[in-house]
């Protein structure tokens, strides 16, 4: 098992992601967050994972709930480039939010932990 921590943006609530959004409105919100993980992924090998948990850690304003999407965006990221099988329950064990208050109010700690790691 190998633990990655990134310093992500705060995504759109979720709140905000579905508000009478059109699908291209909440297809640019994914990707501009798949952006900011290209940055944050930059400083790591390619891999891949045969199972993963992702845990959140913010301050934000968001009723912890509406973090949500830090978490989806993180998954789909996951499966986007290939580094997972997919993002279903037998390869996505476990999720959580956490309010850390002595974070940045700006910045969500997405915490990964990856089971079966292999550097490709």
């Amino acid at each position: 098992m190998i633990e990655i921590d990134l310093n992500l943006p705060k995504p759109p609530s979720l709140n905000q992601f579905y508000a009478g959004r059109h699908f291209s409105v909440r297809q640019k919100y994914k990707k501009q967050y798949f952006e900011e993980l290209d940055k944050a992924f930059e400083a790591y090998d390619e891999f891949t994972a045969e199972t993963f948990s992702i845990h959140v850690l913010h301050n934000s304003r968001y009723d912890t709930d509406n973090c949500i999407l830090a978490i989806k965006f993180t998954a789909d990221y996951l499966r986007h480039r290939n580094w997972v099988e997919d993002d279903n329950k037998k390869y996505f064990k476990k999720l959580s939010i956490e309010v850390q208050e002595d974070l940045p109010k700006d910045i969500f700690k997405v915490k990964l932990k990856l089971y079966g790691y292999k550097e490709v």
